[in-house]
């Protein structure tokens, strides 16, 4: 049997060595991935707890429940349900910036980030609800990136 001098040893060292460093960055790899899924799922789970507490909230307001029958039948709101509803319609459009922002980022899925989108087409195609957006926009309360989107999906309905 041969008998192995140091550079050999040292060479079987450096080859084990690269092997650790290889099985270590696939280990973090896996962990970056599990860790971006689980900030996914969070930021996902905090804007549908957001959405519930807002329509929980929403459901449970007569006067807003009256702004909004009165809304969909064509009728004209009073100042107070104007100011009422503008509350709510400026929740829902920061609800659906944040959402638009984390995925830009990457930190929300965009099966989810779709829901938020349609959500946002659907209340803000309604005059009132435009108006207040524009008013919102034009004021320089909205993200410029957001805004971009924004009209682009308005502009395209």
């Amino acid at each position: 049997m041969t008998k192995l001098r140091l550079t050999d040893w040292a060479s079987l060292a450096e080859i084990v060595g690269a092997v650790g460093v290889v099985i270590s960055l696939i280990y973090v790899g896996v962990q970056v991935r599990a860790n971006t899924d689980e900030i996914r799922a969070t930021n996902r789970q905090q804007l549908i707890g957001r959405a519930h507490s807002a329509t929980t909230s929403a459901s449970r307001n007569p006067e807003l429940a009256v702004a909004f029958a009165k809304l969909s039948e064509g009728k004209e709101l009073t100042p107070a349900e104007i100011i009422q509803y503008g509350y709510f319609v400026r929740a829902l459009v920061y609800d659906v910036q944040e959402a638009f922002l984390l995925m830009e980022e990457g930190r929300l899925d965009e099966a989810y980030w779709n829901t938020r989108a349609a959500l946002f087409s659907t209340y803000v195609s309604q005059e009132t609800a435009r108006d207040i957006y524009d008013r919102d926009k034009e004021i320089g309360l909205l993200h410029e990136r957001f805004v971009v989107w924004a009209d682009g999906e308005l502009n395209n309905r």
